[in-house]
């Protein structure tokens, strides 16, 4: 077998082996490895793209000290002053450049290996100068550059000869078409576990919602049967009674609607929100109405500042937002303890903040809080919505949600609104 077969078994070798990368990085470091063996060059760098649109990004460097690699990964190298600096009169074959010292070219994205002093000059016609520089162009079957390769350092000392040139020209063509498969792959294995994780919520999410309205259903039916087979026997205080349930039960499916619904806008991102100017104290007033009535055996309790800015928001979705804090207070801490409900100024912005006492939030569980149904422990009246959509409502409206939390004493939620211009 002569020379050029072999390297062609090579070459096929080391393109099934990129073939059968799982991710886009292993295939790159597999094309690094394969050049210096293959073609016996010491340093390796590789510049490549997640996608055609997206920018190129130093991605892999052989033979370089590991301090010249958290100097040098990472960095962003624009496609558009590539295109320039891999210019015709330096193209040898399709995709394949070759820039000897004579006509050196300064390229900020460069990469020195440093070798010998600047100063020396080529030792012989075919020797390698330490500002030669070969790079290859990695393209898909469209031709597209996904990246390219920079190489340095021939073990022999040597310019590589046309002949190898060509070879070094095929390989890249080989491995790019290569490389544009993996990506692909990987791609559709992302697409795929997108649908999947989709499906899986959309069926999670079903079984939420027949779970929490199967409870005010059952209540409603249970209520609305005895009172039809029974009205008559059945004191005055028990019909009010299994009225008052139907009633409950209603509004409590009647609040799960409206969760559901808004989720449903929230994650289409058709959700609309007015831009008003709203008086802090009369959301504190309304959100206070609703929880008295909806809790009368319950203290609350108000602190104000005299002077303060009214608030730039959507005045529905703020009081939503406030009454969701209210009653994850309300269900979550003793039900003879105090609620308090504070209003400040904080730089430019006023924040509303609620505090209870109780079992507190453990830190390791606060981004989970803030999920889609991350709720902490189970609790009957709880769907675990409720502090997701209001950090929607609260960001849509330009401002932030949090809490602080010391366990088996007190929590404090709030959130902060920019304040009116105007005001």
């Amino acid at each position: 077998m002569g020379e050029g077969e072999a390297l062609s078994d090579a070459l096929l070798d080391v393109t099934q082996s990129i073939l059968g990368a799982e991710q886009s990085q292993d295939a790159l470091e597999a094309i690094a490895h394969a050049v210096s063996r293959v073609f016996h060059f010491e340093y390796v760098s590789i510049v490549a793209a997640d996608s055609p649109e997206s920018e190129m990004k130093r991605l892999v460097m052989l033979g370089w000290s590991e301090e010249r690699k958290r100097e040098r990964l990472g960095e962003i190298v624009s496609r558009s002053a590539t295109r320039e600096f891999l210019s015709p009169e330096f193209e040898v074959y399709p995709h394949c450049y070759y820039f000897p010292a004579e006509r050196f070219v300064e390229w900020r994205h460069a990469l020195y290996s440093g070798r010998s002093e600047g100063g020396n000059g080529r030792s012989a016609p075919n020797s390698w100068h330490e500002h030669d520089s070969i790079a290859l162009v990695l393209a898909d079957a469209s031709d597209t550059m996904l990246g390219y390769i920079s190489i340095d350092g021939p073990e022999d000392g040597t310019v590589p000869d046309r002949a190898t040139l060509m070879r070094m020209r095929v390989f890249a063509d080989l491995v790019g078409l290569a490389l544009a498969n993996v990506r692909a792959r990987v791609a559709e294995a992302a697409r795929r576990e997108l649908l999947e994780n989709q499906a899986r919520s959309q069926s999670e999410f079903l079984g939420i919602v027949a779970h929490e309205l199967r409870s005010p259903l059952a209540a409603i039916r249970g209520a609305a049967v005895l009172l039809e087979t029974s009205f008559d026997r059945l004191s005055e205080t028990r019909r009010r009674e299994l009225l008052q349930t139907i009633a409950v039960s209603t509004t409590r499916m009647s609040a799960l609607f409206d969760d559901f619904l808004l989720l449903s806008r929230v994650d289409a991102g058709s959700l609309k929100l007015q831009k008003e100017v709203v008086d802090a104290r009369l959301i504190v007033q309304e959100a206070l109405g609703r929880m008295r009535s909806e809790h009368s055996s319950r203290h609350f309790f108000v602190q104000i500042p005299d002077a303060l800015a009214c608030v730039c928001g959507d005045e529905t979705r703020i009081v939503q937002v406030l009454c969701n804090l209210l009653s994850n207070a309300v269900r979550y801490s003793p039900a003879e303890s105090k609620i308090g409900i504070a209003l400040q100024e904080v730089r430019s912005y006023v924040r509303f903040s609620v505090r209870n006492s109780g079992p507190g939030i453990p830190d390791g569980e606060r981004e989970r809080l803030f999920t889609r149904f991350g709720q902490i422990g189970q609790h009957p009246d709880g769907t675990g919505l409720g502090l997701y959509l209001s950090r929607q409502l609260v960001e849509l409206m330009g401002g932030q949600i949090d809490f602080e939390s010391t366990p088996n004493d007190a929590t404090t939620f709030w959130f902060s609104l920019p304040i009116a211009v105007n005001t």
